[in-house]
């Protein structure tokens, strides 16, 4: 008998945690269709969070009848996801843009025109007025426009009006007078242009980085209702975290104070602006904190193909004139930065549109890495390649980081750029997959709309948001659903070395998920296309719609 009862006795032990309610919980998801994005593609339909994390996912009876939580949600058999990361993208451009004239889509330098003069009459002084979105492959002609009425209209207020993919920019001859510049300038990786030996007030590339200062020089009022207005915007498309492409030290000191205030609540990824007083800033190596990580820096090889700045191994098809377009920085000086991230610990990502920027890029990275590595190098868009660098991908393991809708954006006037040839090799992002067996995938945003579905939806349909074209965009290049999911979240975690924590819904990890109206892995197509945000969670806590 006395056998028996110690036999038994584990067994009653056993079994208490199977009693009913007897673990805690913060909160409890349920009726849910939950996609892990673990390494076997779970589903499940419901969760247990505790402290941020992630307790335990299963079947909705297992885990109403085990936990007992302050707070328990009924999705409502509603979709739910690893919070979507962006990719790529800059969070207080795209803040500050939000204070700036908002050219996007203007049919015509003349709609441009009025959006300034009516920003003007609104906002008088004597002070910069700054716009941008801007795309004249959008009007009549296709023409870039030029400052004689800007000068006429604003003779003695400068204005720096940029294009949508902030490679180009349009300015009055206040600002260039402001600025220093004239016809006899010569800015090296830039240009100036002039028409019968005047300056026109277009800048292109490095030409617009001589205005810099004047973003530089905003207020901290200014840069924080930036990073406000950024993230509301975010949260509500879905966004747990974001990589912003491109900061100042100074700017992420801002970052970090706001996080500890408790103000800023989505997570960033940081890559250092290609400065060397940044890189001083940061010569202890890399910074890593709940919500903040910064261990990337960016640079810029080239310009945008939209503005004829991408550099390509041929001359641009529409424009021989235009040449190869402009490498922005020496090889010597990529190489310089390749070997201080290196010794320093931090990844390198290097803007790269055309396939010659893409080619010297490459060819540096291996030059550095010197083979197979685990230092998840990133290529940022990829977006020209000439068929014998594909390869460079998976020799260095380099990661791709690409922006869907980049390639419907661009559909209509692509081909006149590079024409069919070295389009067939663009915007590839399943050949590019393939390398490595992974694409980080982004919106670059506010170059792009800031919205993760969309992302989704170019990514898999290749069509624009009008569905266009009826049979897709070069179609052998679409990702499955699956991939760009993986894509939007735990791919995107393993190019910021974040996967411990994000990028999947698994014990353990962060309890980081966007909840979304419908399954985006089942539906048809015109049903993905309305498909919609409807809460955003980080670590546990709702973030949107706030409560």
């Amino acid at each position: 008998m006395k056998a028996f009862a110690l036999l038994a006795l584990p067994l009653l032990l056993g079994s208490c945690k199977y009693a009913y309610k007897n673990r805690e919980a913060d909160l409890v998801v349920h009726n849910a269709q939950i996609f892990t994005m673990d390494g076997a593609g779970t589903k499940q339909t419901a969760m247990a969070i505790k402290d941020g994390r992630i307790l335990e996912l299963g079947p909705e009876f297992q885990i109403l009848n085990r936990y007992r939580a302050k707070k328990t949600i009924d999705l409502g058999t509603k979709a739910v996801y690893p919070g979507f990361i962006d990719g790529h993208g800059h969070f207080l451009g795209y803040g500050l843009n939000k204070q700036k004239v908002n050219l996007a889509g203007a049919k015509s330098w003349g709609e441009v025109l009025r959006r300034v003069q009516a920003h003007a009459a609104a906002h008088p002084g004597t002070g910069w007025l700054l716009g941008r979105g801007w795309d004249q492959n959008l009007w009549p002609g296709r023409e870039y426009p030029v400052n004689d009425s800007l000068n006429l209209f604003f003779p003695d207020r400068p204005v720096l009006l940029q294009r949508v993919d902030g490679h180009a920019a349009i300015v009055n001859q206040q600002a260039l007078d402001r600025a220093g510049l004239d016809a006899a300038a010569n800015i090296e990786g830039g240009l100036l242009a002039k028409q019968n030996g005047k300056l026109t007030g277009l800048l292109l590339d490095n030409a617009v980085s001589a205005f810099q200062k004047i973003f530089d020089d905003a207020d901290e009022a200014t840069k924080r209702q930036a990073v406000l207005d950024a993230q509301r915007d975010c949260l509500a498309a879905g966004l747990t975290m974001v990589c912003d492409a491109g900061l100042d030290a100074g700017t992420i000191d801002l970052l970090k104070r706001m996080q500890a205030e408790g103000t800023l609540q989505i997570r960033i990824y940081a890559m250092l602006a290609d400065d060397s007083a940044n890189f001083k800033a940061y010569a202890a190596g890399p910074f890593i904190s709940e919500r903040l990580v910064v261990r990337a820096v960016k640079c810029y090889a080239d310009g945008a193909l939209g503005s004829r700045g991408a550099l390509l191994l041929q001359p641009y098809n529409d424009d021989p004139a235009a040449g190869h377009g402009l490498q922005l920085a020496r090889r010597e000086h990529f190489v310089q930065v390749a070997r201080w991230c290196k010794e320093n610990g931090f990844q390198m990502a290097t803007h790269c549109i055309g396939d010659s920027a893409n080619r010297l890029l490459l060819g540096v990275y291996g030059e550095v890495l010197g083979g197979t590595n685990d230092l998840r190098w990133r290529i940022e868009h990829a977006q020209c390649m000439d068929t014998a660098d594909f390869h460079l991908f998976g020799k260095y393991n380099i990661i791709p980081s690409m922006q869907p809708t980049h390639a419907t954006s661009d559909m209509g006037w692509a081909v006149d750029r590079l024409g069919p040839a070295r389009l067939a090799n663009a915007y590839a992002l399943k050949r590019l997959m393939r390398q490595n067996g992974m694409i980080a995938l982004g919106t670059d945003f506010p170059v792009e709309g800031i919205d993760p579905l969309m992302t989704f939806y170019a990514a898999t349909v290749r069509k624009n948001a009008e569905g266009q074209p009826a049979d897709g965009f070069q179609m052998a290049d679409a990702l499955s659903r699956e991939e760009a999911l993986r894509g939007m979240t735990v791919w995107n975690a393993l190019a910021t070395f974040t996967e411990t924590d994000l990028g999947s819904l698994e014990v353990g990890k962060k309890a980081d998920f966007t909840v979304v109206d419908r399954d985006l892995m089942g539906v048809s197509e015109d049903l993905l296309k309305r498909a919609a945000i409807t809460a955003t969670f980080i670590g546990g806590e709702q973030v949107w719609p706030l409560r």
